[in-house]
């Protein structure tokens, strides 16, 4: 029944990339798959194919390179279906060397410890897309990126160069903090409705050139600071920080103004009122992280939607109620059966097999 239940899946998935390869990896020999190791996929495929690796009990112990356009969609973080199992992968490296150019990949649906990026030469990796996935660290090299709708937990670094037309939006980042962006001020990055909870204490690390909007950051410790020293020539617009403190020897301390950077109608020493957060310093995935009505910052960003992760153009998706644990775990937008049903298990022979079947597509 698993079998036929991910080829349901998969026959779904075709049918929105009808030119595409379909190619399925699972690690779980009860349900098996074409490829047990997702870079076996991966060396099989040929540009813009898609590979659909299954949510497993065991974790995919890889370090998957991927050398060309590739989607890579996972069966989610943390799932309420498949006995609440996870695509679980140790590193997916995108290198560009030679010919082979991962430009333009997608990946979605992972846990991932590490993604990166990296060039034998100055050609960047460009249109890379990573959506609802549960990350460690990224590192990026390239031009249009587009990272949303992720829990980040460590740390998002950009090369100085080249980085352009980046956009970093409503993601969750906990204990991590960004670092470097277009320090030759040629790029066009913008980091915009995510939330920063406390984790170290530091956000923004040697950021320059970057449009920083609509985010709330939630540090809050005596020793937290958002802006370092080397964090220049940036745009602050509508953001709120929860810290009041001075830090180093600036006093008064105003979060968005430090050194040669602008900002304007930003919100300092303002509590945003989450719906339902009790630890600011850590992800927490039976929090709520909506604004009460009462917030300062409801309907307060610069394009009139709330600030933080529910605002903006990628309003951060629901993978459940809540409080459940899943509400910020949504799996990959592609069709998934909920439900399956054989009516008539025993058959004759050439009788017809009758299945009733419920799917949702998980926008």
């Amino acid at each position: 029944m698993k079998t036929f239940t991910t080829l349901l899946i998969l026959f779904c998935i075709v049918s929105l990339s009808a030119f595409a390869t379909i190619r399925t990896v699972s690690n779980d020999p009860q349900n098996p798959a074409q490829f047990n190791t997702i870079q076996a996929a991966v060396n099989a495929a040929v540009v813009g194919d898609t590979i659909y690796v299954n949510a497993s009990s065991t974790t995919y112990s890889e370090n998957v390179s991927v050398t060309k356009r590739l989607v890579l969609i996972g069966g989610g973080y943390k799932s309420p279906l498949q006995l609440n199992y996870k695509t679980t992968v140790s590193r997916i490296s995108m290198p560009f060397f030679g010919s082979n150019n991962p430009s333009g990949t997608v990946i979605c649906g992972f846990e991932v410890s590490n993604i990166d990026s990296f060039s034998a030469g100055s050609s960047p990796i460009s249109n890379v897309q990573i959506f609802r996935n549960f990350i460690g660290n990224i590192y990026v090299y390239g031009s249009n990126w587009l990272i949303y709708n992720n829990i980040i937990s460590g740390t998002l670094s950009m090369s100085t160069s080249p980085i352009i037309n980046a956009i970093v939006q409503n993601n969750i980042f906990s204990g991590g903090f960004i670092s470097g962006s277009s320090s030759n001020g040629a790029g066009s990055v913008l980091i915009d409705h995510n939330v920063f909870l406390d984790g170290n204490g530091q956000v923004l690390n040697n950021v320059y050139n970057t449009t920083i909007t609509n985010n709330i950051f939630m540090q809050g410790s005596a020793s937290a600071y958002i802006i370092d020293g080397g964090t220049k020539f940036n745009n602050f617009n509508n953001n709120l920080c929860l810290l009041t403190n001075s830090v180093s020897n600036i006093s008064p301390f105003n979060s968005f103004a430090i050194g040669p950077n602008t900002e304007a109608g930003n919100f300092v020493g303002v509590n945003p009122l989450f719906v339902s957060v009790t630890n600011f310093s850590l992800y927490d995935d039976r929090a709520n992280y909506r604004l009460q009505s009462a917030s300062p910052v409801k309907n307060a960003s610069t394009d009139g939607t709330d600030l933080g992760i529910y605002g903006g153009s990628y309003p951060f998706p629901s993978g459940g109620a809540p409080g459940s644990g899943f509400d910020t775990s949504a799996l990959p937008p592609i069709p998934q059966v909920t439900s399956l049903n054989i009516q008539n298990g025993t058959l004759a022979p050439g009788a017809q097999l009758k299945v009733t079947i419920q799917a949702t597509v998980n926008n």
